[in-house]
């Protein structure tokens, strides 16, 4: 009786909550959270949302925990591994330019439900692969799960109001994230399940796989039928009119433009409309150059960073060898021999197991269970005092703390430092992604899948970048990628000073700080 009175209670609360209506601006966006809510469309909307990209997150980066076992039955060297993790991230830059064009004309749900089991399929046929080649194609088409996350920002935009988007965006966007760093507990914990179940650790893996392509094949299915598009509803059942008038909308917190400054002629407005242009596509360039130095990082990362630590800690005086590993014996005469024996272990020499790199690296991707928020949360805190300034305050602020750390977490020699540091860069790497997308919805409010597109497609092309570097420092100096990386992050952090949002640059602070001065001493 207990118990039922208990679920009885919590089924009262849910209720309550559930009852709880969220108020609204003019276009019918949401100004507050509930959280705890699935009412919809909005609340149903942003868990359907994160929760998608989280799924796809874990079944794209779903390879990568087991790719020791998958090295050690296909024979693959260090670079065909590397190679493969560039595969991984390739296919996502074409898709996520294409994707923001069509969230535009079709909605988020239906572009979501596409991309999700066009990315699962190839991951449940991946046991099939036979080698190094077969790898890089199966994670090359794979990767179109990776452009989830435009659907993702672009449903957050269409549901919630100016002065809370940057943290919606950051939300969604970082929980789901989150998924790649579940997806290095959960596949290592299947993996060992389906071995306990009797299987090797060869047909482990392979089967290992299979699960989370069908759970990311039913949510696509699942989402046509439980959630919106929008606050007006369906995105393809809105007549033609209707849509126009509703992308017109998203720019009406927009600065005024030329058409309703009456100071400006005819020709004044045209130079106007050409200068803005101009900005606008500067602007768009320094925003994709930014999200390739924090989510390009972070996917670069999240494809190396168990193997680093594989790589990185070994054991003194231990030579590595994929093939052959050295061994002491003892005879019966007591004399001491040294010889070479065959060695079926890809990192003999390694300090960590398979297991636990993958758990140290986890960590790396679980920050995002806050870290992306606090970047959107601490950009709309800017906003709120400094308004669009503020925000490019905030995001240079986290640009400049994960490059610092960056540069710190190369020079770790020790495991339990080295953990510490990253835990700090990665909180920083996706602080910058929240305040980067916090400042997208401003940039061409009646274009936001097009923009989200483009910078989306920026931070894959980072990675690309990033990992094709890094195969080319992985034999010899793994550390050193971290450096130029962290390098690379503070030169990059200062094109900030090119970007302009509604007619601002990010010196104008200084004239928001002295108007909420002025403010408050009025008050």
């Amino acid at each position: 009786m207990t118990g039922t009175a208990g679920n009885n209670h919590c089924w009262k609360i849910f209720r309550k909550i559930q009852a709880k209506s969220i108020e609204v601006d003019d276009l019918g966006k949401a100004k507050s959270f509930q959280i705890c809510s699935l009412q919809r469309p909005h609340m149903r909307a942003f868990h359907t949302s994160w929760f998608c990209f989280f799924i796809a997150f874990t079944a794209w980066f779903g390879i990568q925990p087991l790719i020791p076992t998958i090295r050690k039955e296909l024979g693959l060297s260090k670079k065909e591994v590397a190679r493969s993790g560039i595969a991984s991230i390739s296919a996502t830059i074409i898709v996520r330019i294409a994707v923001g064009p069509l969230c535009d004309k079709f909605g988020p749900k239906r572009v979501m439900s596409g991309l999700l089991i066009g990315g699962a399929i190839p991951l449940a046929f991946s046991g099939l692969i036979r080698d190094g080649l077969g790898l890089i194609i199966v994670r090359l088409c794979i990767g179109v799960l990776g452009g989830a996350f435009i659907p993702c920002q672009f449903w957050t935009s269409a549901m919630f109001n100016v002065k809370i988007v940057g943290t919606a965006n950051a939300l969604v966007g970082g929980w789901g994230n989150l998924g790649g760093g579940f997806t290095f507990i959960i596949m290592t914990a299947l993996f060992e399940l389906v071995q306990l179940c009797g299987a090797d650790e060869f047909l482990a893996w392979k089967i290992a796989l299979v699960i989370p392509a069908v759970v990311v094949i039913g949510f696509g299915i699942l989402i046509l039928w439980t959630s919106d598009d929008c606050p007006q509803g369906n995105w393809l059942l809105k007549k033609l009119p209707e849509k126009d008038s509703f992308n017109k909308q998203r720019a009406k917190n927009v600065d005024s433009s030329c058409e309703d400054d009456e100071s400006d002629t005819e020709d004044g407005c045209e130079e106007h409309w050409v200068w803005n242009h101009i900005w606008l596509i500067i602007t768009i360039a320094v925003l994709v150059i930014q999200y390739g130095l924090c989510f390009g990082v972070e996917i670069a990362v999240n494809t190396v960073m168990n193997l680093y630590f594989l790589y990185k800690f070994e054991k003194d005086g231990c030579t590595e060898g994929l093939q052959d590993v050295v061994q002491t014996n003892i005879t019966t005469n007591m004399i001491s021999t040294t010889t070479i024996a065959p060695s079926d272990d890809p990192n003999p020499c390694s300090i960590l197991s398979q297991d636990t790199a993958s758990l140290i690296a986890s960590l790396f991707g679980l920050m995002n269970l806050c870290a992306r928020a606090l970047g959107g949360i601490f950009s709309d805190f800017f906003r709120k005092h400094l308004q669009i300034p503020g925000r490019l305050l905030a995001h240079v602020i986290c640009m400049t703390a994960e490059g610092v750390f960056l540069i710190i977490f190369s020079q770790m020699e020790t495991i339990p430092i080295a953990i510490i540091t990253m835990v700090a860069f990665s909180l920083f790497v996706q602080m910058s992604e929240g305040s980067t997308f916090a400042i997208v919805p401003y940039i061409y409010p009646r274009r936001v899948g097009i923009v989200a597109g483009f910078v989306g497609a920026g931070g894959n092309a980072g990675a690309l970048i990033w990992n094709t570097i890094w195969l080319n420092l992985v034999d010899t100096d793994p550390s050193r990628w971290f450096l130029l990386l962290g390098i690379f992050v503070l030169c990059g952090n200062v094109l900030t000073l090119l970007i302009q949002v509604q007619r601002t640059r990010i010196w104008n602070v200084f004239e928001s700080c002295s108007y909420h001065k002025r403010g408050m001493i009025q008050n």
